[in-house]
């Protein structure tokens, strides 16, 4: 009786001696299981994407590192104007009604009505606008305003937009609200009469060869008398020339067109099909022609003579010229202006001694 409860007992104390052995076990896989989970979140996608956070404590060590940096090489260490308030320690600024108020009036009218109107192209304006912010963010987390080349492409396109903000509201207080009057239109018209005249043009159609070897007189001579053949077929009818411009000519921009050219000024055709062309009757096909790219077969349409245009038909393009003249002027006088009383002391000698040490500082 003795012996069986000995026997009982010791049987339970190896089962109790397994289940040990398998919370063990269960304990060493859990174990194994988180330091896995933990080793894979430590290398995530953030991280590898450079989209780490700001540790507060590394800013406030670099902001207090770069106020001790002392400037050197003529830079002045002065950045502000590049930061933005997302470059506070783990901030990440929203896009609020504020910022989306002023991304619209920076739009063209157009523009902007077509987004306010509707709901999912302006959805699709401000999830593009907060992707560009997040980005942003993450860039600057990620220190890359203190990369020198950063930085002066930064101050660069700031200080461009800047310049012309400055320039458009200085030439917009400068010129008159009704410039140009029709009077300064009208006297313009008058005095540059010869710039309004539609030149002398030509409508011009072509079947043409291309030559694959200039050099090569036999292949040349070929195409030649393969042209001849089609002119005399021409002549006595038995062929039509759009079909066979269509079916072999070798320009491909005409010969879709039935090998129609355009209507073509004639100042601006080369002297091998100017001259023949205009010896031509309208409606007339000429001899074969050579030039240097190939042979042309060459159909005559009417001739348009130069024609004066009226004060009407140009007034918007003069009022648009004398606009961009007077816009132009007006720049150059700012450009003065500015150089004149905030001067920049760039002499003959430091531009030369600076593009020599430029230079062999690329040669290097």
């Amino acid at each position: 009786m003795i012996f069986r409860k000995l026997k009982v007992l010791k049987e339970l104390i190896m089962k109790l001696a397994n289940f040990k052995a398998l919370i063990g076990i269960v304990g060493v896989c859990l174990i194994f299981i988180i330091a896995q989970t933990s080793q894979v979140s430590a290398i995530s996608v953030k991280e590898l994407l450079g989209l780490k956070k700001t540790d507060p404590e590394l800013v406030e060590n670099k902001k207090s590192k770069a106020k001790q940096t002392t400037p050197s090489d003529g830079q002045t260490g002065n950045t502000e104007w590049a930061k933005t308030s997302v470059q506070e320690a783990g901030s990440n600024p929203q896009i609020d009604l504020d910022y989306v108020s002023l991304l619209l009036t920076n739009m063209n009218q157009q523009e902007r009505e077509k987004v306010l109107a509707d709901q999912e192209l302006f959805k699709q304006v401000i999830e593009n606008e907060a992707n560009n912010r997040s980005t942003v963010s993450a860039a600057i987390a990620n220190n890359l305003v203190e990369d020198r080349n950063v930085e002066f492409m930064m101050r660069r396109g700031a200080e461009n937009i800047m310049r012309e903000a400055y320039l458009n509201r200085l030439i917009s207080s400068k010129l008159p609200k009704d410039f140009p009057s029709g009077e300064q239109v009208a006297e313009y018209f008058t005095s540059n009469k010869e710039q309004f005249v539609v030149p002398e043009r030509v409508h011009v159609w072509q079947i043409f060869f291309k030559k694959t070897d200039p050099s090569d007189k036999k292949a040349t001579a070929a195409l030649k008398k393969k042209a001849e053949e089609i002119i005399s077929d021409l002549k006595k009818g038995k062929k039509d020339y759009s079909n066979i411009a269509l079916a072999q000519s070798e320009h491909e921009q005409s010969k879709a067109l039935g090998g129609y050219m355009g209507l073509l000024k004639t100042s601006d055709l080369i002297p091998e099909i100017k001259d023949p062309i205009l010896k031509l009757k309208e409606g007339e096909i000429s001899k074969v022609i050579e030039s240097e790219t190939g042979i042309h077969i060459l159909k005559r349409g009417k001739i348009l003579k130069p024609e004066s245009l009226e004060l009407s038909q140009v007034d918007q393009q003069i009022r648009q010229l004398l606009i961009k003249q007077a816009n132009a002027q007006l720049r150059n006088a700012i450009f003065n202006q500015a150089r004149k009383e905030y001067p920049q002391a760039i002499s003959d000698n430091k531009l030369e001694e600076w593009r020599l040490r430029l230079k062999t500082k690329t040669n290097q």
